[in-house]
């Protein structure tokens, strides 16, 4: 009774082998550290701007900073793909840490709070999309639709627990050296590890290709080539039905972020602000476990409507959460669903796009939740300013409610199944160059592997 237990312990230990060897174990610690480091960068920018120049000020350039990411991540990222990874990562990276140097200088030495803002907003501007490259490399490691799932299971419940790590090490940093001299350790941290990827990225020749002849003759005419040309990874078939529910995602946090510092100031119940502002990122932890360690049968279109749901339900209720403990309840329950959307999200981008748009597709995932969470953020920031409460908790039960009908409908009709790709097989142990074949390991060999769809990927 046993024995048909033994294919899939097989299984696991063939995937838990690809997590714990390297490369992927050594690129999964430097994006670790990468996102951490990043995350602390804001928080330590703001007290640190805050200290000389008042919270305002310090708002001003933070929002900018903010803005400017969710807008111009995916530009950066169809640089990558249009002028390779390896080649714009480098360039990228080197502009980065000049004016991080800068902004530091800046800091150190009070310089005027306008001239700052033009100095994050540049490094903001060339800063590297590491984590959309390193998403869009996960398919050269992999051999199987397991090992892609597992690897980027583990990438995005490690990137959560970074968003957790992050306000601790931050709140540190600051007690020990202050706002300014923290903010400089953030940012010589972050072009530490930004530098460790991309030996990392070129020892083991990471990164995506240019477009292959295959992809660009199957683009339907001159209007879809010109629509493919402007839109980028926007004019790939089923991409908006990815991006929608990460755009109710994003409206949910941004809300969130503002209400609830404020409400518990309103409330005089500071003890509970740790509680309400890790509660989301606790759950998406543990829903990221549950969801890797998991066998879903269904397909990932379907999954992810029913991702979606699981998110969105417990965010109507959000009306009733006057009640503190309430409150955590709800978003710790939508938290459950935050990491399992993100990873099947990425796994569609994989399923669907080319090597042409790889990058560029993945930043639109970050860039979808942080253009919405920044408008809500005004919205319900000018509804707390005036205790509108109810009002603020109705407006974010309506953007879960909208979410919700639409996952509904997307499960209801059945689309055209989209054009997916291959996984492409994991490269062989290193061997000398000399013994090497031409072209990256991005490189997809023929038009047939090329065309062939990835298992599960039908909705």
């Amino acid at each position: 009774m046993t024995r048909p237990a033994a294919p899939e312990r097989t299984e696991h230990l063939h995937v838990l082998r690809l997590l714990t060897r390297p490369p992927v174990r050594g690129l999964l610690t430097i994006a670790f550290l990468a996102r951490t480091t990043s995350a602390v960068l804001p928080i330590t920018l703001l007290l640190a701007l805050a200290q000389s120049h008042g919270y305002t000020r310090a708002a001003l350039v933070s929002g900018g900073y903010t803005f400017v990411i969710a807008f111009c991540a995916p530009l950066r990222g169809r640089l990558l793909d249009r002028f390779g990874a390896h080649r714009m990562l480098t360039v990228m990276g080197t502009v980065t840490a000049l004016f991080l140097g800068l902004v530091a200088c800046s800091i150190e030495f009070r310089w005027q709070w306008w001239t700052t803002l033009p100095l994050v907003i540049a490094a903001t501007l060339s800063s590297p999309p590491l984590n959309a490259a390193l998403r869009s490399s996960w398919r050269c490691l992999a051999t199987d639709e397991a090992q892609l799932k597992a690897v980027h299971s583990a990438d995005s419940v490690l990137e959560e627990a970074g968003f957790v790590l992050a306000p601790l090490a931050a709140g540190v940093t600051i007690a020990l050296l202050g706002p300014r001299h923290a903010y400089e350790a953030a940012a010589a941290c972050f072009i530490t590890v930004t530098v460790l990827y991309l030996a990392a990225a070129r020892r083991h020749q990471l990164g995506t290709t240019r477009a292959t002849p295959s992809s660009i003759t199957s683009r339907p005419g001159r209007d879809g080539r010109r629509s493919r040309r402007w839109l980028g990874a926007l004019a790939v078939p089923g991409m908006t039905a990815i991006l929608l529910p990460l755009l109710v995602m994003g409206c949910v946090f941004g809300g969130t972020s503002v209400l609830v510092p404020a409400y518990i100031q309103h409330q005089h119940a500071t003890f509970w602000l740790g509680p309400l502002l890790a509660a989301t990122s606790i759950g998406g932890v543990i829903g990221g476990i549950l969801y890797a360690t998991t066998g879903w049968k269904a397909g990932l279109w379907r999954t992810y409507h029913l991702l979606t749901l699981g998110f969105t339900l417990p965010a109507t209720l959000l009306f009733l959460a006057r009640p503190l403990w309430l409150l955590a309840a709800l978003l710790f329950l939508a938290g459950l669903f935050v990491t399992p959307l993100f990873i099947n999200a990425f796994l569609l981008i994989d399923a669907t796009t080319t090597d042409d748009t790889r990058v560029e597709a993945n930043t639109w995932v970050g860039a979808s939740t942080d253009i919405p969470n920044g408008i809500m953020a005004v919205i319900i920031g000018t509804l707390a300013e005036h205790h509108r409460w109810d009002t603020a908790l109705l407006t974010l039960t309506c953007c879960a409610a909208a979410g919700a009908a639409g996952a509904l409908l997307a499960s209801a009709r059945r689309p055209q199944p989209p054009v997916t790709a291959a996984v492409q097989p994991a490269a062989p142990a290193p061997e000398p160059r000399a013994a090497r074949t031409p072209g990256p390991p991005g490189h997809r060999p023929s038009t047939s592997e090329a065309a062939a769809p990835a298992a599960d990927a039908s909705p």
